[in-house]
């Protein structure tokens, strides 16, 4: 018997959210996943069986025929799906059954699902089960980042309100300032100060920098978003920062925003480095060139460079000390 069939349909029931009538139904007459038998002729079921019966429940509840769905594969089902229908208690999917892709797929339509709803507790469970079967870089880079800009697409065309937005905010605020805490941060380590300038509201972008700069050590001062550069400059200065981080995403037209980042560089100390991250950065790239910023496209490239200005500190203190 393959090791992999392990669920019983009481458990499948349970994490697909389907009734054990609709699934022996379905199997029946559709054939939608073929379960191995035991020889008391009880089901098991594999991860992959409960991620394809999942699917094939939301898709439904976004209104299709389960008789001309039920043999598609499962990235067409994926498609279907789009942000329709509501999530159920998300099956724990191992990540060699299926690939990544398609699994990181399905957990951001299942939290936009959930968003759509105000589904709080779904999205949590939703998050927190995505963040244990993902690496960290994965689920901050992969998962995250594009559910938040899914969520800011949407909100931009009116698909979704602004309290749909704020509500994804919140609980993923929540999650990344719990990681944060979690990790291993010696008090040796140089601090960083990640914030969004002022008119810059959506602070995910910035979560997700702080969090990646913790994962490596760095002490971080997360402020939030929409400060003022004196408020930057202020924190900057009393708490000996080696660097500043700062997020850019939305409005990609602020009139004021170029100088606010003029002020921010005029007023820390030479040494420290300013990088400039986030989706909105394209509108300013002209002013971060001038003030000599460190521009930021992706994060693999900010873990290189803290990893990198941490080589260049400690040579530094190495001088300093002989």
């Amino acid at each position: 018997m393959a090791e992999e069939h392990k669920h019983g349909i009481k458990t499948v029931a349970s994490q697909t959210g389907l009734t054990q009538f609709i699934i022996r139904a379905w199997e029946k007459r559709y054939d939608v996943v073929t379960p191995l038998r035991t020889e008391t002729n009880r089901r098991l079921y594999s991860d992959a069986d409960i991620l394809r019966l999942t699917l094939l429940r939301l898709a439904t509840e976004a209104g299709h025929n389960i008789g001309q769905i039920a043999n598609l594969p499962s990235e067409e089902l994926l498609e279907l799906i789009g942000i329709g229908g509501t999530i159920a208690q998300l099956p724990g999917i191992a990540k060699e059954v299926v690939p990544q892709e398609t699994s990181l797929r399905f957990y951001i339509a299942s939290c936009i699902a959930a968003v759509k709803q105000f589904e709080v507790q779904a999205l949590e469970s939703t998050l927190f089960a995505a963040s244990v079967a993902f690496s960290q870089p994965i689920f901050l880079e992969k998962l995250i980042a594009p559910l938040m800009q899914e969520i800011g697409e949407q909100w931009k065309t009116g698909t979704l309100r602004i309290a749909h937005e704020h509500l994804a905010t919140a609980v993923i605020r929540t999650l990344l300032g719990n990681i944060c805490q979690s990790s291993d941060v010696s008090a040796s380590m140089p601090n960083l100060v990640i914030a969004t300038p002022r008119g810059q509201l959506h602070e995910i972008g910035a979560l997700i920098a702080g969090t990646t700069a913790a994962s490596q050590g760095w002490q971080v001062t997360y402020l939030g978003p929409n400060l003022p550069a004196e408020e930057i400059i202020g924190c900057a200065a009393q708490n000996g920062t080696k660097a500043i981080g700062l997020s850019i995403v939305y409005p990609t037209d602020d009139p004021h925003l170029a100088n606010e980042l003029r002020k921010i560089r005029r007023g820390i100390q030479e040494h420290v480095a300013l990088f400039v991250g986030g989706s909105g950065t394209n509108a300013y790239d002209p002013v971060i060139r001038a003030i000599g910023a460190m521009r930021i496209n992706d994060m693999p490239t900010f873990r290189a460079e803290l990893h990198a200005l941490r080589v260049q500190q400690k040579g530094l203190e190495a001088s300093a000390g002989s």
